[in-house]
């Protein structure tokens, strides 16, 4: 249910009794995001009292959401996102990258075959200042890796499943501004279909356009964009996912604001599915199709029924270009989907269609 008194942020399917504790007071980092400017950058910075930078029109997509009768999403992920104002953006360190570069090959070939984390894996981690932790779920046991909470710096959360899994990674680019995108890739990683359980979890966990104190939408650059900077561990960590995954898929969630891009249009835009190309491969042609029938006539392939939002200058579609073996599917929606995403059914049914092997 979405918490009282705030607006911009929803956590469907968490489990009852802990969302109190944790989910509660992560539920605000969206509003956080649309009235704080936190300071950013390479160095620590005093807080200022400027306006927030504008932003991309972005309506609010909370709802009241019904109890999942089945999966629910743990509430730990919530505390992924810590509050905006706790973060100052810091560069991906060498240590970091080094520390990293270590990590997630090893974890990707332990989690198969083994539920505790390898133990030398938990110092290497705390030597480049994160967390390595073990989830226990009814359903699975996660590996999350994520930043200590002294030293939150916008690196990203990754989350590995183990036992048995698909090569597909579901990943979060834009928490706090793409409203929503968050919980639905929580839930698509947490409740997937039978057999299509994914491998990882990828989020970023700074606002994308605070990178830098006094960042704008219109700066030529942001360094905690990790959609659009090749330099981020975000990167990184879907490199060595790439290379230690033998066919993986990547799906990344996006949110757009109707109010700017349906400017001009007679037809309702829902969603923009693209490879980041504009020559669409199998699996894009493959989701559109029944992407359509289960959200309506709004869902158009790029660049064949819409010329926008196709993920042509995403880092990460362009890395995974480099792999012959590597999907990469870039899916935008608008927040009227968002919302209607909320209903267990249709999170079901999206999960169906992403995870769904592209053999016939």
């Amino acid at each position: 249910m979405k918490s009282p008194g705030k607006t911009g942020s929803w956590r469907p399917l968490v489990a009852a009794g802990v969302v109190s504790v944790l989910g509660a007071a992560m539920s605000a980092h969206a509003q956080t995001a649309q009235k704080q400017d936190a300071p950013q950058g390479g160095m620590r910075a005093k807080p200022t009292t400027r306006p927030p930078p504008e932003r991309v029109p972005q309506e609010d997509p909370s709802v009241n959401v019904p109890e999942h009768s089945g999966c629910r999403v743990d509430a730990r992920f919530s505390g992924l996102w810590p509050r905006l104002d706790a973060v100052t953006f810091q560069p991906t360190t060498l240590e970091e990258r080094a520390a990293v570069s270590k990590l997630i090959p090893a974890l990707l070939a332990a989690a198969p075959k083994q539920k505790d984390v390898p133990p030398e894996l938990t110092n290497v981690a705390a030597s480049a200042g994160f967390f390595l932790e073990t989830w226990t779920t009814p359903r699975d046991t996660f590996w999350v890796l994520r930043e200590r909470p002294d030293n939150l710096h916008g690196a990203g959360a990754y989350v590995i499943r183990t036992g048995e899994a698909t090569d597909d990674v579901v990943q979060v680019p834009h928490p706090y501004f793409d409203i929503g995108t968050e919980d639905i890739g929580a839930s698509l990683f947490s409740c997937p279909p039978e057999g299509r359980a994914p491998r990882l979890f990828m989020t970023a966990t700074a606002h994308r356009y605070k990178g830098a104190p006094g960042e704008t939408p219109e700066d030529p650059e942001h360094p905690a964009d990790v959609a659009h900077n090749p330099e981020h561990l975000f990167q990184t960590v879907t490199d060595l996912a790439a290379r230690q995954l033998t066919a993986p898929r990547v799906v990344q969630l996006h949110g757009f604001g109707e109010s700017k891009v349906q400017k001009g249009r007679t037809e309702m835009l829902a969603a923009v599915v693209s490879d980041g190309t504009r020559k669409p491969g199998r699996w894009a042609r493959k989701v559109s199709a029944p992407l359509e029938e289960s959200l309506g006539p709004g869902v158009k392939l790029f660049p064949d029924g819409v010329q926008v939002l196709g993920g042509t200058q995403n880092a990460q579609a362009r890395l995974l270009q480099a792999y012959p073996l590597a999907r990469f599917l870039h899916l935008e929606m608008s927040s009227r989907t968002r919302k209607a995403l909320a209903t267990p059914a249709r999170l079901d049914r999206l999960a169906q269609i992403l995870f769904a092997p592209l053999e016939d």
